[in-house]
């Protein structure tokens, strides 16, 4: 939660906002940050691909990744944003993405990847998924309800725009945070089993030859790309709060905590309904009613002139959040 505060979005209330970069800028070092990540992502694979470890394949990398990301995550918010100019700030913040593209990305890589190594059964997989992600959504819920409140105790202010609330609350969140992942490191097993003597090395130039060739990787690619632009519905709400004031702070909390919830009830059910009509077919319709909702946003933005849309774009954003 701490982390996806400090990595550069166009809505992004802590850069944007708080420390005080435009979006001109933000849009430009944004660039240069995702750009930055294809040599880094070529890195990561390649380390993966090569890793022998007797404590597997991605446990290693949640302990090692981890340290770092948590370092870099404090540094960010302890950084003298007060006294830069904003060229300043802008090289700082990109500095510390590109740290997070490498560190804090190999993390979350190795956290997600585990759990397609913890056991051979696709059911079993799904149902430790669906618990993960109800434990995982609490946290920004949480978040969000209490950020507000602690402000007003630290400033004195209805405001989330002041360093002093990220400087007190994110430290003592990121330690807990990385303890909380160490019962990870301590408490999984990799299913793996192979001989001792079975090495595999493996070149990111074969990897790349390989996939190429591979025509599901590039569907699948292909719906990421997809996937990538029908998420940017989720910008509108930060960006309307953030550029347009369109809600206070108070009411933009219980928004964010009302759609974060979204994400909370379809992994209660999901188990359920895999069992029962299968993912094929789960896919399919979860993503004709993404578009439809996505699309039902147009007519509110244009027709609506009510100081009430972002509650409307909210039961939209809340279905495509309850629905992916």
């Amino acid at each position: 939660y701490c982390i996806s505060q400090m990595i550069i979005a166009v809505g992004n209330t802590l850069i944007g906002n708080t420390i005080g970069i435009d979006p001109s800028a933000l849009y430009v070092i944004y660039i240069i940050s995702v750009l930055s990540g294809f040599p880094l992502t070529a890195v990561r694979a390649k380390m993966i691909d090569n890793t022998r470890s007797m404590k597997g394949k991605y446990r290693p990398y949640i302990l090692t990744m981890g340290i770092p990301t948590v370092i870099l995550g404090a540094a960010f918010i302890w950084m003298p944003y007060e006294h830069m100019s904003l060229f300043a700030k802008c090289a700082t913040v990109l500095a510390f993405n590109i740290g997070f593209q490498f560190f804090y990305n190999f993390y979350t890589d190795a956290y997600d990847s585990l759990i397609n190594v913890l056991s051979p059964n696709s059911i079993e997989r799904s149902d430790v998924l669906s618990i993960r992600s109800i434990v995982e959504n609490l946290s920004p819920s949480i978040a969000s309800i209490f950020l507000p409140i602690v402000a007003k105790l630290i400033t004195g202010q209805n405001t989330l725009y002041d360093l002093k609330i990220y400087r007190v609350l994110f430290p003592p969140m990121l330690i807990v945070g990385f303890m909380i992942s160490m019962l990870v490191y301590a408490n999984t097993e990799e299913k793996i089993v192979q001989a001792k003597t079975h090495v595999i090395r493996m070149r990111f130039s074969d990897a790349f030859r390989a996939i190429a060739r591979n025509k599901y990787f590039w569907i699948i690619s292909l719906a990421g790309w997809l996937g990538f632009l029908e998420g940017s519905f989720n910008s509108i709400m930060g960006w309307m709060y953030n550029y347009q004031h369109a809600c206070s702070e108070v009411q933009y909390s219980i928004i964010i905590a009302i759609a974060g919830n979204a994400s909370f009830w379809n992994n209660v059910v999901a188990p359920f309904f895999i069992r029962k009509y299968g993912k094929k077919k789960i896919l399919v319709f979860t993503n004709v009613l993404n578009v439809f909702f996505i699309l039902l946003m147009l007519p509110i933005v244009i027709m609506t002139g009510s100081p009430h849309i972002i509650w409307l774009l909210l039961v939209c954003t809340f279905v495509n959040q309850f629905i992916n």
